[in-house]
């Protein structure tokens, strides 16, 4: 997934293609895809080339051969860069991603990321979302990347806080329906030679973004209220993970600390601090919207209220359908006649 436009030099060099160039009857293009290409054997200059597009932070190198070897191929406007990279050193470091999704794969080598405690190893050829912050070990890669915009892609989707589940793995399904994105597009966007008026470039735009919404898993949005990747925010994120998934069971304080590996005490303060809950507060909060689901979802004959309550952990019918009414501003028996 390269341009396939390339110089060379003794150490490095570069083509770019301007966003703005002229045409031969005068006019100006409308395309606003810049491609650039580089190549070279010099780590320093890598490492300040890669240090400013990739904002890594304190980068540590170690040769693995005699003469070092880099280059890059990139083709991108304000809205989405497709990427190529190969990088054939032992190399360390942190990186920050800032208002971009990145879509990673890796082609050869082998790369390590290390983010909220937990360190995943890329597949080869299998796609991923990188976070948002991590450290990452690289060994003598090639790695293929698509960024982009974070808000572009939230308007796609229709909600402003739409996030991806960084670096888990997408099903087969996604594998394919991202693999078959980068086939019938990517060629057609990296042959910078062909100009693309500004309805193709944001088609194609726009197909990559649906790819990613559908390829890969997203976070539900109980997942982004939490931010951030410290230990703290990864443990509240096993309480919220822990609470859903067992919102039916029997289940309280202790039970919901010891799966975030945290004291009762300390999943109090956590919860406060970050969501400005208790532990009812969050439990009580998913299981009415687990009854309202059910609600919602129910034949109004064959379905009973009390029995949805009951099954959701609500022992009082009373209770339950004046809180219920109270966050939802009406009552169950009315949810389950919308149906």
């Amino acid at each position: 997934m390269v341009p396939s436009h390339e110089t060379r030099g003794s150490s490095v060099s570069e083509r770019s293609v301007p966003s703005v160039s002229p045409l031969r009857d005068g006019g100006r293009r409308s395309d606003s895809r810049s491609s650039r290409r580089i190549v070279g054997s010099d780590v320093d200059q890598a490492l300040s080339f890669f240090t400013g597009d990739y904002d890594f932070r304190a980068p540590r190198v170690r040769r693995t051969r005699q003469r070092t070897h880099w280059d890059f191929a990139g083709v991108g406007d304000e809205l989405m860069s497709l990427r190529s990279s190969r990088f054939l050193v032992d190399l360390r470091t942190e990186s920050v991603v800032d208002d971009q999704v990145i879509i990673a794969w890796l082609r050869s080598g082998s790369s390590t990321i290390t983010f909220g405690g937990r360190s995943v190893d890329l597949e080869p050829g299998v796609p991923v979302v990188l976070p948002d912050a991590y450290e990452l070990h690289h060994r003598d890669i090639g790695l293929n990347l698509v960024q982009l915009d974070r808000d572009h892609v939230r308007s796609v989707v229709g909600d402003p806080d739409f996030a991806f589940e960084a670096m888990r793995r997408p099903t087969a399904e996604g594998i394919r329906t991202w693999q078959s994105a980068v086939r019938a597009h990517a060629s057609t966007w990296l042959d910078v030679d062909r100009e693309l008026g500004a309805a193709t470039q944001r088609s194609i735009v726009d197909a990559f973004a649906t790819a990613a919404v559908e390829a890969f898993p997203h976070r539900d949005r109980w997942q982004s209220s939490v931010t951030g990747n410290g230990p703290e925010h990864v443990r509240l994120r096993r309480a919220l993970e822990y609470v859903h998934a067992h919102a039916r069971d029997p289940i309280g304080t202790p039970e919901i600390a010891a799966a975030a590996g945290l004291s009762p005490r300390g999943l109090q303060q956590s919860l406060r601090r970050h969501l400005d809950q208790t532990p009812g507060d969050l439990l009580r909060s998913v299981r009415l919207d687990g009854a309202r689901g059910d609600l919602l979802r129910g034949d109004r004959d064959e379905t009973s209220v009390a029995d949805i309550a009951r099954a959701w952990g609500f022992g009082h019918l009373g209770r339950f359908s004046a809180t219920y009414r109270a966050r939802f501003g009406e009552l169950p028996s009315e949810s389950l006649r919308a149906r």
